[in-house]
């Protein structure tokens, strides 16, 4: 996920900076979250649509280049649903924002005057959790798409 620059000025001349960098992220996860889903949606419309239509056309008798091109657009939107897997991101970016909205709402909820070192520790804590985990999942699926195209150790490489 493609961040933007950290506005930290916006951080220092909050009165909470730290719950301007929480919300920020909260924020950023939205954004990616949504549009995560849309893509997520379009895709699996597109595929649907495509697949049927490829049907359609097949049982129509439709000349062959259409068939080919609406079976292409099946082809494609698969492509991109393992490439890009717009569902899985959008349920990671969903996690993060509620993770980080639970940390927000607990923070919140403590009286100005008690926010204290404490408070802000468990709430900072909950950031860095969140970001965390988001690099560790993102790596998986890159060690993953990674070792899906590689043979095993055993084997020698093609010559």
């Amino acid at each position: 996920m493609r961040r933007p620059p950290p506005d930290t000025d916006a951080w220092a001349s909050a009165p909470d900076p730290l719950l301007a960098l929480a919300e920020q992220e909260m924020a950023f996860y939205q954004r990616r979250g949504d549009a995560a889903r849309r893509a997520h949606r379009a895709i699996e419309l597109g595929a649907l649509a495509s697949a049927s239509l490829t049907v359609v056309a097949a049982g129509l008798h439709a000349p062959a280049w259409v068939t080919t091109i609406v079976a292409g657009g099946a082809l494609f939107c698969t492509g991109f649903r393992q490439v890009f897997a717009p569902g899985p991101r959008w349920v990671l970016a969903a996690q993060a924002r509620e993770a980080l909205r639970r940390g927000v709402n607990r923070y919140r909820l403590l009286p100005v005057a008690e926010r204290d070192a404490q408070a802000r520790a468990l709430l900072l804590a909950a950031i860095e959790e969140v970001g965390t985990e988001q690099v560790s999942q993102w790596a998986g699926g890159q060690r993953e798409q990674t070792s899906i195209g590689a043979l095993p150790p055993t084997q020698p490489p093609p010559i």
